[in-house]
Protein backbone atom coordinates (compact mmCIF):
# COMPACT_ATOMS: atom_id res chain seq x y z
CA UNK A 1 0.00 0.00 0.00
CA UNK A 2 1.48 3.15 -1.36
CA UNK A 3 2.30 5.38 2.10
CA UNK A 4 1.19 9.05 1.96
CA UNK A 5 3.41 12.18 2.03
CA UNK A 6 3.81 13.77 4.51
CA UNK A 7 2.92 17.32 4.85
CA UNK A 8 5.58 20.07 4.73
CA UNK A 9 5.86 22.39 7.61
CA UNK A 10 5.98 25.87 6.74
CA UNK A 11 8.12 27.12 9.19
CA UNK A 12 10.88 24.02 8.30
CA UNK A 13 10.52 24.96 4.86
CA UNK A 14 11.30 28.84 5.57
CA UNK A 15 14.07 27.50 8.20
CA UNK A 16 15.78 25.05 5.01
CA UNK A 17 15.54 28.16 2.64
CA UNK A 18 17.18 31.02 4.78
CA UNK A 19 19.87 28.35 5.73
CA UNK A 20 20.73 28.16 2.05
CA UNK A 21 21.31 31.83 1.96
CA UNK A 22 19.03 32.58 -0.62
CA UNK A 23 15.64 31.59 -2.44
CA UNK A 24 15.24 33.06 -5.99
CA UNK A 25 12.09 33.48 -7.86
CA UNK A 26 11.22 33.99 -11.23
CA UNK A 27 13.65 34.99 -13.93
CA UNK A 28 15.23 37.99 -12.31
CA UNK A 29 15.77 41.86 -13.02
CA UNK A 30 18.27 42.90 -15.47
CA UNK A 31 19.90 46.30 -15.16
CA UNK A 32 22.98 48.12 -15.15
CA UNK A 33 25.35 47.23 -12.45
CA UNK A 34 27.70 50.17 -11.04
CA UNK A 35 31.46 50.29 -12.26
CA UNK A 36 32.68 52.67 -9.27
CA UNK A 37 36.49 51.82 -8.76
CA UNK A 38 39.94 51.40 -10.84
CA UNK A 39 42.95 50.28 -10.87
CA UNK A 40 45.89 50.86 -13.67
CA UNK A 41 48.94 52.90 -14.08
CA UNK A 42 48.95 56.28 -15.12
CA UNK A 43 51.82 55.71 -17.55
CA UNK A 44 52.09 52.99 -20.18
CA UNK A 45 54.08 51.99 -23.10
CA UNK A 46 52.54 51.65 -26.16
CA UNK A 47 52.16 47.47 -27.70
CA UNK A 48 52.96 46.65 -24.01
CA UNK A 49 50.00 44.65 -22.29
CA UNK A 50 48.88 45.36 -18.73
CA UNK A 51 46.45 44.70 -16.16
CA UNK A 52 43.32 46.92 -15.98
CA UNK A 53 41.23 46.54 -12.74
CA UNK A 54 37.76 47.65 -12.00
CA UNK A 55 34.94 46.95 -9.62
CA UNK A 56 31.85 47.92 -8.00
CA UNK A 57 28.53 46.76 -5.79
CA UNK A 58 26.02 44.12 -7.20
CA UNK A 59 23.86 43.93 -4.23
CA UNK A 60 22.73 44.26 -1.13
CA UNK A 61 22.37 40.95 -0.66
CA UNK A 62 22.79 37.46 -1.70
CA UNK A 63 20.11 37.85 -4.66
CA UNK A 64 22.07 39.51 -7.16
CA UNK A 65 24.79 38.47 -9.19
CA UNK A 66 27.20 40.16 -11.98
CA UNK A 67 26.06 38.68 -15.59
CA UNK A 68 28.76 40.77 -17.91
CA UNK A 69 32.14 43.38 -17.43
CA UNK A 70 32.91 44.82 -20.29
CA UNK A 71 35.92 46.64 -21.21
CA UNK A 72 36.24 48.66 -24.57
CA UNK A 73 38.87 51.33 -25.55
CA UNK A 74 37.96 53.91 -27.98
CA UNK A 75 40.82 56.40 -29.77
CA UNK A 76 40.71 58.68 -26.78
CA UNK A 77 38.56 56.86 -23.50
CA UNK A 78 38.66 53.33 -21.82
CA UNK A 79 34.96 52.73 -21.24
CA UNK A 80 33.80 50.30 -18.46
CA UNK A 81 30.68 48.64 -18.22
CA UNK A 82 28.79 45.99 -16.06
CA UNK A 83 25.22 44.17 -15.82
CA UNK A 84 23.76 42.42 -12.81
CA UNK A 85 20.31 40.55 -12.49
CA UNK A 86 18.75 40.60 -8.83
CA UNK A 87 15.98 38.41 -7.53
CA UNK A 88 13.00 39.03 -5.31
CA UNK A 89 13.72 36.58 -2.98
CA UNK A 90 14.51 35.58 0.51
CA UNK A 91 18.29 36.21 0.85
CA UNK A 92 20.91 35.76 3.75
CA UNK A 93 22.28 39.60 4.13
CA UNK A 94 25.93 39.72 2.63
CA UNK A 95 26.94 42.19 0.01
CA UNK A 96 27.60 41.25 -3.43
CA UNK A 97 30.58 42.98 -5.03
CA UNK A 98 32.74 42.21 -8.36
CA UNK A 99 36.37 42.75 -9.29
CA UNK A 100 38.00 41.99 -13.05
CA UNK A 101 41.14 42.47 -13.86
CA UNK A 102 41.53 42.58 -17.62
CA UNK A 103 45.06 42.56 -19.56
CA UNK A 104 44.69 45.29 -22.05
CA UNK A 105 47.32 46.53 -24.71
CA UNK A 106 47.32 50.28 -26.16
CA UNK A 107 48.32 50.46 -29.53
CA UNK A 108 48.25 54.48 -29.48
CA UNK A 109 49.89 57.31 -27.63
CA UNK A 110 48.06 59.75 -26.12
CA UNK A 111 45.61 60.27 -22.82
CA UNK A 112 42.65 58.20 -22.20
CA UNK A 113 39.92 59.11 -20.20
CA UNK A 114 38.25 56.34 -18.18
CA UNK A 115 34.20 56.29 -18.56
CA UNK A 116 31.57 54.58 -17.13
CA UNK A 117 27.73 55.81 -16.97
CA UNK A 118 28.43 57.12 -13.31
CA UNK A 119 29.58 60.50 -12.48
CA UNK A 120 32.74 58.84 -10.74
CA UNK A 121 35.66 61.19 -11.53
CA UNK A 122 37.87 57.66 -12.42
CA UNK A 123 41.14 59.40 -14.17
CA UNK A 124 43.05 59.65 -17.28
CA UNK A 125 45.86 56.57 -18.42
CA UNK A 126 48.91 57.84 -20.56
CA UNK A 127 50.89 56.00 -23.19
CA UNK A 128 53.51 56.89 -24.83
CA UNK A 129 56.39 55.32 -27.09
CA UNK A 130 58.59 54.61 -24.55
CA UNK A 131 59.52 54.56 -20.80
CA UNK A 132 57.84 52.00 -19.38
CA UNK A 133 55.31 51.66 -16.68
CA UNK A 134 54.51 53.85 -13.69
CA UNK A 135 53.00 51.99 -10.11
CA UNK A 136 49.63 51.13 -9.99
CA UNK A 137 47.35 53.89 -8.92
CA UNK A 138 43.56 53.54 -7.73
CA UNK A 139 40.78 56.09 -7.83
CA UNK A 140 37.30 55.64 -6.83
CA UNK A 141 34.30 54.56 -4.22
CA UNK A 142 33.74 52.46 -1.25
CA UNK A 143 33.12 50.98 2.08
CA UNK A 144 35.10 50.66 4.56
CA UNK A 145 35.08 48.50 7.77
CA UNK A 146 38.47 47.74 10.58
CA UNK A 147 39.33 44.46 11.18
CA UNK A 148 42.05 43.11 13.03
CA UNK A 149 44.15 46.60 13.08
CA UNK A 150 43.17 46.96 9.73
CA UNK A 151 40.92 49.50 7.64
CA UNK A 152 39.23 47.21 4.80
CA UNK A 153 38.17 49.30 2.05
CA UNK A 154 35.97 47.27 -0.76
CA UNK A 155 34.76 49.00 -4.18
CA UNK A 156 31.23 49.53 -3.96
CA UNK A 157 30.91 47.17 -0.54
CA UNK A 158 32.54 45.19 1.15
CA UNK A 159 31.06 42.11 -0.04
CA UNK A 160 32.50 38.73 -1.40
CA UNK A 161 35.42 39.96 -4.04
CA UNK A 162 38.53 41.67 -3.46
CA UNK A 163 39.22 43.81 -0.24
CA UNK A 164 42.06 46.39 0.27
CA UNK A 165 43.60 47.68 3.50
CA UNK A 166 43.74 51.56 3.95
CA UNK A 167 47.05 53.20 4.70
CA UNK A 168 47.15 56.51 5.68
CA UNK A 169 43.46 57.06 6.03
CA UNK A 170 42.77 60.03 8.69
CA UNK A 171 40.83 59.75 11.73
CA UNK A 172 38.03 62.26 10.56
CA UNK A 173 37.30 59.68 7.92
CA UNK A 174 37.55 56.46 10.17
CA UNK A 175 34.28 57.81 11.76
CA UNK A 176 32.00 58.70 9.38
CA UNK A 177 33.05 56.09 6.66
CA UNK A 178 31.50 53.34 8.34
CA UNK A 179 27.95 55.11 7.38
CA UNK A 180 28.93 56.82 4.28
CA UNK A 181 30.73 56.17 1.02
CA UNK A 182 34.23 57.29 0.95
CA UNK A 183 36.20 58.22 -2.29
CA UNK A 184 39.39 56.91 -2.08
CA UNK A 185 42.78 57.95 -4.45
CA UNK A 186 46.28 55.95 -3.69
CA UNK A 187 48.40 53.68 -4.31
CA UNK A 188 49.11 50.02 -4.38
CA UNK A 189 52.05 49.24 -1.90
CA UNK A 190 52.66 45.37 -0.68
CA UNK A 191 50.68 43.89 1.60
CA UNK A 192 48.75 43.96 5.16
CA UNK A 193 48.34 41.16 7.80
CA UNK A 194 44.58 41.43 8.62
CA UNK A 195 43.79 38.66 10.77
CA UNK A 196 40.39 36.92 9.92
CA UNK A 197 40.94 38.23 6.68
CA UNK A 198 44.18 37.11 5.59
CA UNK A 199 46.84 39.15 3.91
CA UNK A 200 45.79 42.13 2.11
CA UNK A 201 46.41 44.41 -1.02
CA UNK A 202 47.24 47.47 0.33
CA UNK A 203 46.11 51.34 -0.71
CA UNK A 204 48.57 53.67 0.52
CA UNK A 205 46.02 56.65 0.73
CA UNK A 206 46.85 59.89 -1.46
CA UNK A 207 43.51 61.56 -0.69
CA UNK A 208 40.01 60.59 0.30
CA UNK A 209 36.81 62.25 0.94
CA UNK A 210 33.20 61.51 2.26
CA UNK A 211 30.86 61.40 -0.40
CA UNK A 212 27.37 62.58 -0.02
CA UNK A 213 26.36 59.09 -0.59
CA UNK A 214 24.97 56.56 2.52
CA UNK A 215 25.77 52.61 2.65
CA UNK A 216 22.59 51.95 1.26
CA UNK A 217 22.66 54.78 -1.76
CA UNK A 218 24.45 52.61 -4.41
CA UNK A 219 21.10 51.68 -5.74
CA UNK A 220 17.91 53.63 -6.13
Amino acid sequence: MARAAAPVVPALAAAVLLTAGCWRLGDGTASEALVTWVAYPETVEVGAPFSFEFGGPVSEDACGRLDTATLAVTDSSIELAARRTTFRAVCAPNHVSYYEARPITLETPGRYRIRTATEIDLGTLVATDSGGFSGIRTWGEGTIREAAGCWLFGPGWIGGQRVFALDGLSPELREVGTDRILHVRGRLRAFSDCGNWGSRPRIRVDTAWATDKRVGDLYP
